[in-house]
């Protein structure tokens, strides 16, 4: 992880680091021109880079070789996940971004207690960053706003399961791209349950009522456990 930084910025076999990836390398990582470390840019690629230019508030490194990241999935995993308290929210964003899930897209459900804003949402995409650096994915898991009257439209022809605590059916094998839905610390209301019913696989994630963090983490490593390749 100390070694990892994340760049926005490329031209043919240079890299440009700005703003705090800068910083971080220069004031507390000392970094100096010459040295070698690894970038990433959300493209699923390790590059190996060497220092070449250090200044106020951007480094600059150029390409020696780049790699496809061992931990790239080709196949995606995306989670609705209605707004939760922040303390939860912020933990869930994190394991998720470790589960290699690709996409998070956040929704206000009937019993959610808490607000988010775009705001918010840059700071959670920042979280999803700095976890792809502590689990050495080189891609980033993308948070997004969008209306729970959305979901069913944007899942059209999508296998999708919605994690429900008073389902009967198991987990059970498949193959291919899934989406998951995830309520919020008070759970659906009935309508919603009714709603995603229709368009989601309805699943038990056992006898206990998991908290929403958990509930989250639960869905997708178990998903993933019986999940193959298309």
């Amino acid at each position: 992880m100390d070694n990892r930084y994340y760049f926005k910025e490329k031209n043919d076999n240079i890299v440009i680091f700005s703003s705090s990836e800068a910083q971080h390398l220069a004031r507390v990582r000392r970094a100096k021109i010459g040295d070698e470390i690894v970038g990433f840019n959300g493209d699923g690629i390790d590059y190996n880079l060497k220092i070449i230019e250090i200044t106020k508030d951007k480094v600059k490194a150029e390409i020696l070789s780049s790699t496809k990241n061992k931990a790239y999935e080709d196949t995606g995993v995306t989670v609705y996940l209605s707004f939760l308290k922040n303390d939860a929210l912020t933990t869930l964003i994190d394991h998720l971004a470790e589960l290699n899930v690709k996409t998070v897209k956040l929704f206000k459900s009937d019993f959610s207690v808490a607000n988010l804003d775009e705001k918010k949402i840059e700071k959670l995409n920042q979280i999803s960053i700095q976890a792809s650096k502590q689990c050495e994915r080189a891609d980033i898991m993308k948070i997004e706003l969008i209306a729970k009257s959305q979901i069913e439209k944007d899942l059209e022809g999508k296998l999708c399961f919605f994690a429900y605590e008073n389902a009967d059916e198991k987990i059970t094998s498949f193959s291919g791209d899934f989406a998951v839905i995830i309520g919020p610390e008070g759970g659906f209301s009935p309508d919603e349950v009714q709603l995603f019913s229709k368009f989601c696989k309805t699943i038990s994630l056992g006898k206990t009522i998991l908290r929403a963090e958990v509930a989250g983490v639960v869905a997708v490593s178990s998903l993933k456990a019986v999940q193959h390749e298309s």
